[in-house]
């Protein structure tokens, strides 16, 4: 799934891709994208969530979302390291935004009605990638409940 990824970071130097903060936010978005499908069912919730989400709160305009949504629908069952995603995102995300990270990850857990054991792994896999103290981790699902 990661190779649409892959591919819009090594974008030549002079295009919009290429700034560090679309990086950043494509590394995110990314991520997030890897909790919708990681319990191999990506429905129409987990996707209206997701949507949500990156436009809303992560500004990823609509003919960005549409193929990076499209990409992850094709390649779902692809397999790759998280690490390029998650180590951007400590270069450059500070703990709030980590901890607000997570919360999006556990809404779209949790939008579905139905908490995978695979969604809840890749969770904790990906908060203890970026460094997330048990806390912030707790809070993060927390307030994912509560917006539920």
């Amino acid at each position: 799934m990661f190779d649409f990824f892959r591919q819009l970071f090594e974008t030549p130097a002079n295009s919009e891709a290429s700034s560090a903060e679309q990086a950043v936010d494509l590394a995110a978005a990314a991520l997030l994208i890897e909790i919708a499908v990681s319990d191999e069912h990506f429905c129409e919730d987990e996707l209206g969530t997701l949507e949500g989400i990156l436009k809303q709160r992560m500004g990823i305009s609509q003919p960005q979302l549409d193929q990076i949504i499209e990409q992850a629908k094709a390649e779902q069952h692809d397999a790759t390291s998280l690490h390029q995603f998650t180590s951007l995102l400590n270069q450059h995300y500070s703990p709030i935004q980590k901890r607000d990270l997570v919360q999006y990850m556990w809404l779209i857990a949790y939008a579905d009605g139905n908490l995978d054991k695979y969604e809840e792994y890749m969770i904790r896999k990906i908060a203890e990638l970026i460094h997330l103290s048990h806390s912030d981790f707790i809070l993060a699902k927390t307030r994912a409940k509560q917006e539920l």
